[in-house]
């Protein structure tokens, strides 16, 4: 796009969580504006590169989500610069948990944002090409963003507009029908493997390891190298037993295990339990060579796949995913996964009659 000179006003990227959107976003945007670009990435010496690795360009603009109090991006210009340089691929969650958000309150772009953003692009920009605006997590734009519509359909000369999300159908559609859509697809196994060991020294298997339960979300994998994951599948295979059996007991020791665990080492058994769920399905009704689990993992499935069916996988996954969203939201662990396990098991009962 940039080589042909056919840069669109108004984009949006789009990529699931920790795809790299938001980075692509800001390494796109110092590209164009690079004085000395090359074949494929910016120079990252000249004076514009500069400014815009350190997110110091005075023609470099960011919305991101707040909460109350704040109103204004303008408001955490300082943790917002230390949140993305620390970590590029940081999700919505890790965001907002720099605000102090311990009642878990949702993130919003509000209205006195959108008018801030329209204000500060009719100025004349500084130095750069283009004048860039990235609005991260267009999701939260809700109505506020139809005061946008103008600004995103005709923006002034020279600027340049990226929305960043996760999910389209989340974003408005009058917005939608505005940006020209870029779809950012998640990182393969293989650059993540690379990328920890070349930036974290993880050693080869371990990289090997996360990257497969990592799926493409490079934050995700962030956070498994700073949580002890090894024991997710006997944590798994012991659970499902349980859960199958039914015995309350049983289930009180294993989640008393679990909940003293913390909470990122929760969230990601439970992706993990996800990733197992799926590739039950996957080895029961679909092509075994598709399914991305070592042998030990494969070995559990050729029984455990007969208790998962097209009646029960979706509840289980929807149950999962909330399970994912009550542990951000500091739920009581030991109330929340007892619960869990007596549903979970009710589903697998099913399944095996339903098979």
């Amino acid at each position: 796009m940039a080589k042909t000179g056919r840069i669109s006003h108004t984009q949006l990227f789009v990529g699931s969580e920790g795809s790299g959107n938001l980075a692509l976003a800001v390494a796109f945007a110092q590209y164009v504006n690079c004085t000395n670009q090359q074949e494929t990435d910016s120079c990252g010496e000249c004076p514009s590169c500069v400014k815009f690795d350190k997110l110091v360009h005075p023609d470099l603009h960011f919305t991101v989500p707040t909460i109350s109090p704040y109103k204004q991006t303008k408001e955490l210009t300082e943790d917002w610069r230390e949140a993305f340089l620390k970590n590029p691929y940081l999700s919505n969650y890790d965001w907002l948990q720099t605000m102090d958000n311990n009642a878990n309150k949702q993130g919003n772009i509000t209205r006195e944002e959108c008018r801030d953003i329209i204000s500060r692009l009719s100025l004349t920009s500084y130095e750069a090409t283009f004048k860039t605006q990235i609005i991260w997590m267009a999701e939260y734009l809700d109505t506020a963003g139809n005061i946008l519509l103008k600004l995103l359909e005709e923006p002034p000369l020279g600027t340049l507009i990226i929305l960043v999300a996760n999910n389209t159908e989340k974003v408005l559609p009058t917005i939608l029908s505005r940006a020209q859509t870029v779809k950012i697809p998640k990182l393969t196994d293989s650059d993540i493997e690379h990328a920890l060991q070349t930036h974290h020294q993880c050693l080869p298997q371990k990289a090997s390891d996360i990257a497969r339960l990592a799926d493409g979300d490079y934050n995700l994998a962030l956070s498994l190298l700073e949580v002890e994951h090894d024991g997710y599948f006997e944590m798994f295979s012991t659970w499902m037993r349980f859960c199958f059996g039914g015995k309350v007991e049983d289930l009180q020791k294993w989640v008393d295990e679990l909940s003293g665990s913390g909470r990122e080492y929760v969230k990601n058994f439970i992706g993990y339990t996800t990733q197992m769920m799926r590739a039950a399905f996957i080895f029961k009704y679909g092509d075994p060579k598709l399914l991305r689990v070592n042998e030990q993992e494969r070995q559990f499935l050729i029984k455990f796949s007969s208790f998962i069916s097209e009646h029960n996988l979706g509840q289980i996954i929807e149950s999962l995913d909330e399970a994912v969203v009550s542990t951000e939201r500091n739920a009581n662990l030991k109330i929340l996964f007892l619960n869990l396990s007596l549903y979970i098991g009710r589903q697998l009962k099913g399944g095996q009659k339903a098979a």
